[in-house]
């Protein structure tokens, strides 16, 4: 045992200090008992108030006087001060983010890492550090005092986003934000609230940290509006003894598995399937065969559902319909092709899912009671690949997640609920960038993450490119209005206006590479130069090869 913490209410200091002594002379009394000693020296002691005058009462521990801190306590990583504001954790944090990036200064230079690995470093090491505990501290940026927090630390992401992609400091931050994939300060701190709910809510039942979520307190209600999610959700509990699954969970390589799949098996072969509509709708089938036409059974599960909780509840329903047969079967074969609710069925911790593991394992126990020499297998076989029984399970199951009639209306599954949390914070951060970019330099991309190709390349490259990209770069257009250069001419072919338009398409000294670059261009989208705009160019993922091959071949000024 390392730490150890009390926890005393009272009605006033005295009334408090005096149940914290109560409390420590218990603890000391059972460790005289248990052979446990304590280090006086270590203890401190801390006071939740509203008011801001100082304690003066003291908690007697051991014989000795401890005074309650007049500075904010550090608790699991958490500086927790007398009124809770949180305002010297977020200090401190930022602190500690700051000093991270100066040590990884080098790193993120022309000659440093790629893109992609900047980003990884900067997530990992600095935004880890500076947004610890914001889960407890953040309120909105609509409430007074966050938005200043909030502005801090996106002075600090635009710091990470310009060593990430090696932009200018006049690039606009949402064109910044998106080529370097590091998210608003809001949209993180959002999002990391969001995650942090659902976390509490993935414990198992009992577990007191699990009702803090609606409960009705200031976190509790905070929590609750940035899940948007007041009603019921799916529940786990702790096992006391976890059981594992008594069947064969059989992955193999495509090939075997397909073949696996097709021939004629002894005993009950069922295929299962899951569907999620693009409406939300979810549903799931169990087929076999019955004779030469097909026979099983068709659900659907409302809109709060996954295809991940869908498939998870064929595979156990089918094991319920086959201990339900008359006949208990000699051998059992389930065919799916979904190899995360395979993975599932062979756990049941804690966790999205937890309820169809169980349920599998109650019907496998009840097969097993009705034929104890039952051989029963969950098989993985690959969809679209002409199967037959999948093909007919891929079927029935997008009619049963379109066809709602009569069902029991389910809990909001813990991975449906994920799927929100994710599409929001890509929403905001599309939201928050599209106000901060010049739609007439940069296309806003299709696509929720930077391009690998260009990430992957070397910073050097990556970065000139990305200043093209956003129309940031050091073209005689940028420099003149940079006040760098007294005009804006092209020091090649003196053209009184050097933009980008000009060097990818015009200008005699790039001739061999507009060759190359437009010759590529019309072969992957059939469209030539006259029909394209630059920044819709450099924008569009087809064309994005292409420019990287032209960013390389024009490096030199």
């Amino acid at each position: 045992m390392d730490d150890i913490s009390w926890w005393a209410e009272g009605r006033d200091n005295e009334a408090v200090a005096a149940n914290l002594a109560a409390a420590t002379t218990a603890a000391i009394e059972w460790a005289a008992e248990n052979g446990v000693a304590f280090d006086h020296s270590k203890t401190e002691a801390a006071l939740f108030h509203r008011k801001r005058s100082t304690p003066r009462a003291t908690v007697n521990v051991g014989g000795k006087t401890v005074p309650f801190s007049k500075e904010a306590t550090r608790w699991l990583g958490v500086w927790l001060d007398s009124q809770l504001t949180l305002n010297g954790h977020h200090a401190v944090r930022m602190k500690e983010g700051r000093k991270a990036k100066a040590r990884l200064h080098r790193l993120t230079g022309q000659t440093g890492l790629s893109p992609a690995n900047c980003r990884k470093v900067m997530t990992a090491c600095i935004q880890s550090a500076a947004m610890f505990g914001s889960e407890l501290r953040w309120k909105g940026d609509h409430i007074t005092g966050a938005k200043g927090r909030a502005e801090e630390l996106q002075l600090l992401v635009n710091q990470e986003a310009r060593a990430t992609t090696g932009c200018f400091r006049t690039t606009s931050l949402g064109a910044l934000s998106m080529e370097s994939g590091l998210r608003a300060a809001t949209t993180q701190l959002e999002n990391r609230q969001r995650r942090f709910g659902l976390r509490l809510l993935s414990l198992p039942q009992g577990d007191q940290a699990r009702e803090v979520v609606g409960a009705p307190t200031v976190i509790g209600r905070r929590l609750t509006n940035a899940l948007a999610h007041s009603r019921q959700t799916e529940s786990t509990v702790l096992l006391e003894e976890p059981d594992a699954l008594d069947a064969k969970l059989l992955q193999e390589e495509e090939v075997e598995a397909k073949a696996e799949a097709k021939r004629n098996r002894p005993g009950l072969a069922m295929f299962t399937d899951g569907s999620r509509l693009d409406d939300g709708a979810t549903g799931y089938s169990v087929v076999w065969r019955k004779g030469l036409s097909w026979a099983g059974a068709k659900v659907h599960m409302g809109n709060n559902q996954e295809a991940y909780d869908a498939e998870c509840a064929a595979l156990a329903h089918a094991l319920e319909l086959a201990a339900q047969r008359n006949t208990t079967p000699e051998r059992v074969t389930i065919f799916s092709d979904a190899q995360a609710a395979i993975r599932r069925m062979a756990s049941d911790e804690p966790g999205p899912g937890q309820q169809f593991a169980i349920q599998a394992r109650k019907h496998i126990a009840a097969l097993r009671r009705a034929r104890p020499g039952i051989t029963i297998e969950i098989r993985w076989c690959p969809a679209h690949e002409g199967i037959a029984g999948n093909e007919k399970a891929d079927e029935w199951a997008k009619e049963a997640a379109g066809r709602p009639g009569a069902h029991k209306r389910l809990p909001r599954s813990l991975a449906n609920l994920k799927r929100k949390i994710s599409e929001k914070k890509w929403a905001e951060a599309q939201q928050w960038a599209g106000g901060r970019t010049s739609k007439a330099k940069y296309q806003m991309p299709k696509s929720q993450r930077p391009d690998s190709m260009v990430a992957g390349s070397t910073k050097r490259l990556a970065s000139r490119y990305y200043q093209l990209k956003t129309g940031h770069a050091r073209t005689g257009q940028y420099l003149h209005w940079a006040k760098v250069r007294p005009t804006a001419q092209c020091w090649w072919c003196r053209c009184p206006s050097q933009t980008r338009d000009h060097l990818f398409k015009v200008c005699p000294e790039w001739k061999m590479q507009q060759k190359i670059l437009w010759a590529e261009v019309q072969k992957e989208t059939g469209r030539w130069k006259s029909r394209w705009k630059i920044r819709d160019l450099l924008g569009d993922g087809r064309c994005e090869k292409a420019g990287a091959t032209s960013g390389r071949e024009g490096r030199r000024e």
